[in-house]
Order: structure tokens, then sequence, then C-alpha cells
């Protein structure tokens, strides 16, 4: 059998492939096929009774859900290194969010069967996938505790922090993630109409802590933005 190689790593600490202990990394990037996909692509839709899990080798994508207003929530990004429909493989159910790329990738599809074989066989890999399940719901309750607690500017300084955080890399003039966030997925993530959203982030690049273009987004001082994100409301 070929062994997979792992393009150039840029996956984020915490995803999957990072955490997974080396013994049973290779094991883990055997299971499955490996697929490509084009931008756009819906990986997973929210409802849908499908049970494989999907492994990032090279990808972004953005989780989304319905909210009951008709809005679209932004749970979360996905990126190399991570996996995705994990939980509807481990207890059945229905797809709890939408995935869709936001660029061309390639991921392996794996198999329920095959995926809770793996984890039967090797105990540590299992306690880090729910190590990985585990974060991302205080990754929501987080979310939920701002919403109900602080400003949009905090709300939207505290997500930008985060990204920069994870998925950010070192740029002449900053910190800057290519993750193609528009302002109304920006507003999901932080619980804000557009028009806040915009109003925020004008407010962030007339105080030089970011600078904008198309699908991007640069932290120019991620001192002062860490500072707002830790401010109280006056």
């Amino acid at each position: 059998m070929t062994q997979t190689v792992l393009p150039r790593r840029t996956e984020p600490r915490g995803t999957l492939l990072d955490v997974v202990p080396a013994t049973h990394r290779s094991e883990l990037l055997e299971l499955g096929v490996p697929r490509h996909y084009d931008a756009g692509s819906v990986l997973l839709r929210e409802g849908e009774r499908s049970t494989h899990v999907l492994l990032f080798l090279s990808a972004v994508a953005k989780v989304t859900a319905s909210l009951e207003n008709g809005r679209m929530a932004l749970l979360g990004i996905r990126v190399g290194g991570d996996i995705v429909g994990e939980m509807a493989a481990i207890d059945g159910g229905p797809r709890s969010a939408t995935v869709t790329l936001c660029g061309p990738g390639v991921l392996r599809v794996i198999g329920r069967g095959e995926f809770l074989e793996f984890l039967r066989s090797c105990p540590d890999a299992h306690i880090a996938v729910s190590g990985m399940i585990s974060r991302r719901l205080r990754w929501a309750n987080r979310r939920r505790v701002d919403f109900n607690g602080y400003s949009s500017r905090i709300r939207l300084a505290r997500v930008l922090v985060e990204l920069a955080e994870a998925y950010g890399h070192s740029a002449l003039d900053g910190i800057t993630f290519d993750i193609g966030l528009t302002q109304e997925e920006l507003g999901a993530f932080v619980g804000a109409d557009t028009d806040t959203i915009g109003k925020e982030v004008r407010k962030l690049r007339s105080q030089e802590v970011i600078r904008t273009g198309y699908g991007r987004i640069m932290i120019c001082d991620l001192t002062a933005l860490k500072n707002i994100a830790h401010m109280t409301d006056q």
C-alpha cells in the first residue's frame, strides 16, 4: 500500500493531526480514500443522514447552521489536519451543520465502520478525538457568553484574536489569515448584523489595528486588538 504523504503542515494547534499521537498519525492518514474537491463544494449538509468522516489534508472550510430566524450561523472554520462529521459517525444522528469549502481541497473520505474501528484499536486516538470535540464545545460556549455579555466591538475583537492565533501567519506588516470571510459571515461569527460589523471594522481600520482587502484581514496591531478584546463596556 502506498503511504499517504501529508502536504506541508498548515493545521493549527489543536487539530486532530496535530494532537493525535505520532504512532497513530500515519494510520489515520491511511484511512478511507483521497478525494479532490472544487471551491464551493458542500461536503456535508445539515440534516442529512450520512455517517462518513472527512479528514482535511489541504483545505479550508466553513461550518454553518440554520437559525430559527432564517439566518445562518457561522459555527467554525476547519483547515488542514481537522476532521468533520465525527459526531454523526459516532452517534448515527443527522448532520448538525453544513460544511462548505472556501477553496479547492484535498480530503480523505472515511467510512463510519473504518473510523470507529480505528478508534477502538487506538485508544489514544479516541481520547484525542474526544478532546477535539470538547474544545469545539468550549469554543461554542465562549461565543454564547460573549453574545450575552459584551458589545459587538469586543466580540469582534475576540473573534479576530482567536482567528489570528489559530489560522494566522506572519506577513511583512502583521498577521494575516486568508480564510475569505465576508462581512456577513464575520457578523455570523460575532452575532451582529452586516451593518454593525461593517461599522466596527471601519473603526478598527481607521485606528490602524487591522487592514482589510478582498477576502483577507490583516492584524496590524495584535496587542491593541487584545486590549480591545478584554475591555468591558463603559
